[in-house]
């Protein structure tokens, strides 16, 4: 089995008022940085192959691409400001061009977590064979992993919507695998939260 991460990091980051995943954290990272890392560092298994991470660009392109590893492979998202679906349908496009078996999709805010949580999310999928997400907030969400017969779906999504259509969907009919992941419900949206964000990081 072949699987595809792709971090999804498009969004304007309105809110923040500012660039937002640029943000220096205590140790000279940044919050695109800190992301990338955790997943880089993911490793596969005798069952997955893990594919070279993909990042998906959108929103201030030009000021996150030079803070990448060299040699990053870019997904660009032309139409990032008319909603996540949008970015979520590009990332699903690059995948179906892949010989990858599933696609394993992030946020680049999801500053909590680190590399042993998406490993877990990974174990969770090997185990079940269903497409599987995180589970917060009493919902599925982000991250979570799309196995091939979705790629379609997710390639077609447009607005704001998101995959948490789709995720729902799916465990109405009890095709969805899940894994309590509470870390995935701290994003960071705001000055306030990168704030808060830092100072646990530093205490």
């Amino acid at each position: 089995m072949k699987l595809l991460p792709v971090l999804l990091a498009a969004g304007g980051s309105r809110r923040f008022e500012g660039v937002k995943l640029a943000m220096p954290l205590p140790g000279g990272n940044t919050l695109l940085g800190r992301s990338v890392d955790a997943l880089s560092k993911v490793r596969g298994s005798c069952d997955t192959q893990l594919l070279p991470l993909r990042v998906c660009l959108g929103g201030h392109a030009d000021t996150l691409k030079p803070l990448l590893p060299k040699g990053t492979a870019i997904i660009p998202s032309p139409d990032w400001h008319l909603g996540l679906g949008h970015s979520i349908a590009a990332a699903a496009s690059a995948a179906q061009s892949t010989d990858a078996d599933a696609l394993l999709l992030a946020l680049a805010d999801h500053a909590l977590l680190c590399t042993q949580d998406y490993e877990s999310l990974i174990q969770s999928w090997q185990e079940s064979g269903k497409t599987t997400a995180a589970w917060y907030l009493d919902a599925p969400g982000a991250p979570a992993i799309f196995n091939r017969a979705d790629f379609g779906e997710l390639a077609r999504l447009s607005g704001d919507k998101g995959a948490k259509g789709l995720l729902k969907s799916l465990q109405k009919q009890q095709q969805l695998g899940w894994m309590a992941l509470p870390g995935a419900s701290i994003d960071i949206d705001t000055r306030a939260d990168f704030g808060r964000f830092v100072s646990t990081r530093s205490e």
